[in-house]
């Protein structure tokens, strides 16, 4: 059986039950999923949410379940593409980059996502269960709809997350920013004052979903890559209303068809984006929907856009992007972790073993160019565990004199959601080396012998109850 979203669940809730909730109770379209969501991240909890009686924006009920929080627990994405906590970020690169799977084609009979096919007046976009996360959001959006395109020239395909405003039943709003691929292809389209075909595809195995992120060449097949993470072909069928040529998932639950027939600029936005803060309005081309497919009984997923469900899956292919970048200049860098306080896209924590002389700026070095969302580079030893945000600030506090360890860079590319932005369409970013001085000799850490702490158990010396009882602290 192919992999999906269905048997993601069906395997994922008998393994782990308690990282399901089901939400019966009519919850509204309008920013109540997202405190739900809200809530449970303040307890550091981060279960799989599936509402399944939602109010949409025409005040309906809709007939589809909505999931969320899919890909917000970083332990549970490395369960699902068969790696660990440490090591999802470059076990994702080595799968989507070393391990592509060519697609297979099937007919449309055979692809689940053709069950129901919706075509001009039974085209509605709003009887999803598409919602409003924040407060200066204008109205529903696609979040986890991934924006697909075919190169001009090539055919192959393209996928990425990119924000789509259902501003009617059949017309969407969307924004392509400039450095994404969807954008250069676009533009050729736009330049040419040709229309552009494209899909949104909603819903699919998370192995698929993370692997629709990867950073690749221009062009490079998404759905290879997705096949990489998968293990196994991704199957695709040709769209309803797009051509034999225009490829979509088979095995997704909702497929959204669509033609950009010119390039008019519309108001779209603000929304809360992935930085955390609002986005503005920024002036947008639009697409008229030509056809829907969906499984008769779909999921609409949703991306909490800002919020940990969002940082967490869009970090990996970064993360591991960095690494190898990184090690392929600096072979003592032996671990790379975008910490969720730089949003898992602003920070990069990297580790060295045994530096030589130079080698903490040399990786900071390599490591900004890699992505233009990456801000600040911090370099530690492996005494430090990166992927504690305690120790590493620990280390920040007493390893650096900020005149010798600091490296700024003026004139670097920007990204327009960044709410630190400016204008000229450039920043400053730079990187500090938290690393003992090279080849010198250094204070040790405080410590107590391995075998004194491997032998010692709480629970030896502490009724369990009471350890139980013991609350935990925030500091």
């Amino acid at each position: 059986m192919p992999k999906d979203l269905r048997s993601f669940l069906s395997e994922y809730e008998k393994k782990h039950p308690e990282e399901i909730v089901h939400i019966e109770k009519e919850i509204g379209w309008d920013q109540e999923v997202t405190v739900i969501a809200q809530k449970f991240e303040k307890q550091e909890k981060y279960p799989i949410l599936i509402f399944h009686n939602v109010r949409t924006c025409n005040g309906e009920k809709s007939p589809f379940p909505l999931i969320t929080n899919l890909l917000a627990s970083r332990n549970r994405c490395a369960e699902v593409t068969g790696s660990t906590f440490k090591m999802v970020g470059r076990d994702y690169y080595r799968k989507t980059r070393e391990q592509r799977k060519p697609f297979t084609k099937i007919s449309k009979g055979e692809a689940p996502v053709k069950q129901v096919i919706k075509k001009g007046k039974d085209i509605n976009l709003w009887e999803f269960p598409a919602i409003r996360h924040h407060y200066m959001d204008p109205g529903p959006y696609f979040t986890a709809g991934y924006f697909t395109t075919m190169h001009p020239t090539t055919g192959i395909d393209n996928c990425g997350l990119h924000r789509g405003w259902m501003v009617e039943k059949n017309i969407v709003r969307f924004y392509l920013t400039p450095h994404t691929h969807s954008r250069y292809t676009m533009n050729y389209h736009r330049d040419r004052n040709e229309p552009m075909r494209i899909a949104y595809w909603v819903g699919h195995h998370p192995a698929a979903c993370l692997g629709g992120q990867v950073k690749l060449g221009y062009p490079e097949s998404h759905y290879a890559a997705m096949g990489g993470l998968l293990e196994e072909s991704l199957r695709v069928v040709p769209s309803e209303s797009l051509g034999e040529d225009f490829l979509v998932p088979a095995d997704a639950e909702v497929i959204v068809e669509g033609i950009i027939k010119d390039y008019t600029e519309y108001p779209e936005g603000p929304l809360g984006e992935y930085t955390g803060y609002i986005g503005p309005q920024i002036p947008n081309p639009q697409f008229e929907v030509t056809a829907i497919t969906h499984r008769k009984d779909a999921y609409w997923h949703d991306i909490l856009v800002g919020r940990v469900d969002n940082f967490v899956m869009g970090g990996f292919a970064l993360e591991g992007g960095v690494y190898e970048a990184v090690r392929q200049r600096v072979p003592s860098c032996v671990a790379a972790y975008l910490p969720l306080s730089g949003i898992c896209r602003m920070h990069v924590y990297l580790q060295l073993e045994k530096p030589r002389r130079g080698d903490a700026k040399e990786a900071i070095m390599a490591a900004i160019p890699v992505d233009f969302r990456l801000k600040h580079v911090f370099v530690f030893d492996t005494d430090i565990d990166i992927f504690n945000d305690k120790e590493a600030m620990f280390a920040l506090a007493s390893r650096t004199q900020w005149d010798k360890d600091v490296m700024i860079f003026t004139g670097t590319r920007v990204a327009e959601c960044d709410p630190t932005a400016p204008d000229e369409g450039v920043m400053t970013k730079g990187g500090i080396d938290c690393t003992k001085p090279a080849e010198e000799s250094f204070s040790e850490l405080n410590k107590t012998d391995d075998d004194v702490f491997n032998k010692i158990k709480l629970e030896d010396f502490i009724p369990q109850k009471k350890l139980e009882g013991i609350p935990k602290e925030r500091m």
